[in-house]
């Protein structure tokens, strides 16, 4: 490892781990050192460290154990060397981003309704409580509401059941929705739109309706690139293909 000496540390923690783990001096199942040997190695604070493993464990390429430790997870490779995790959304690539988020959540969204199970859709529910309690507070509690759309995104990856699908969307899908929110005075009326997304998403679940989840899916995925764009400032919108004629859901 060598000292860093970056601007934005916590990026540059988690591009050392990256570049280990993909040199292979990382490998699968191993626990990385502690915090405060991290600390030493690279020469920045806790802080940044902690947000470095936090963004790695995000985007699935590692996991915190409370307790035990922060282990690689077993098949790093999908998410370590998958590009997408370094777009950049511009005008060149929002569409293409909507493209396979609606590709990615669609066979989502066809295994969760068939395989979800009860423990599934409890934690569905618990982040969706999450959601609509920050949406009640006040002041209004961004950061509360924030990971519960989180938790709900990545509750809705698990209950497809398929561990391949969810370890190449979750990066993509976490990737997107973190640059989708931002903390602007409208956002507890976006957020309430998202949460009655997801509350409509969640119902079809429970219903084993695959119609109700996709047209929820499709007005949620469309709303929320539409506020991103606009949050960019980019002049075009994006291009919603409908496609209800061709699914196999």
């Amino acid at each position: 490892m060598e000292i860093i000496h970056k601007v934005n540390l916590s990026e540059a923690v988690a591009q050392q781990l990256l570049a280990l783990i993909s040199s292979g001096e990382l490998k699968a199942g191993s626990r990385l050192s502690p915090e405060s040997e991290l600390c030493r190695l690279l020469g920045v604070s806790r802080t940044a460290v902690r947000e470095g493993v936090r963004a790695l464990a995000g985007r699935n390429v590692l996991t915190v154990l409370p307790g035990r430790g922060t282990f690689v997870n077993e098949n790093p490779e999908i998410m370590v060397r998958n590009d997408a995790l370094k777009v950049f959304l511009d005008r060149e690539t929002v569409n293409s981003l909507f493209e396979v988020r609606s590709v990615l959540d669609a066979g989502i969204a066809k295994y969760a309704v068939m395989k979800a199970t009860k423990s599934d859709i409890k934690a569905l529910r618990s982040a969706l409580k999450k959601m609509q309690k920050a949406l009640t507070s006040d002041p209004f509690d961004f950061d509360l509401a924030m990971e519960g759309n989180k938790e709900f995104h990545r509750a809705f990856c698990e209950a497809a059941h398929n561990k391949l699908l969810e370890n190449i969307a979750w990066p993509i899908i976490n990737h997107s929705t973190m640059k989708t929110w931002k903390p602007v005075d409208n956002a507890r009326e976006l957020l309430g739109r998202g949460a009655k997304g997801h509350e409509e998403m969640l119902e079809g679940v429970e219903k084993r309706d695959s119609k109700r989840v996709m047209d929820a899916l499709e007005k949620h995925l469309k709303e929320a690139f539409e506020r991103m764009i606009s949050s960019m400032g980019l002049d075009y919108p994006v291009m919603v293909r409908q496609v209800r004629g061709r699914r196999h859901v």
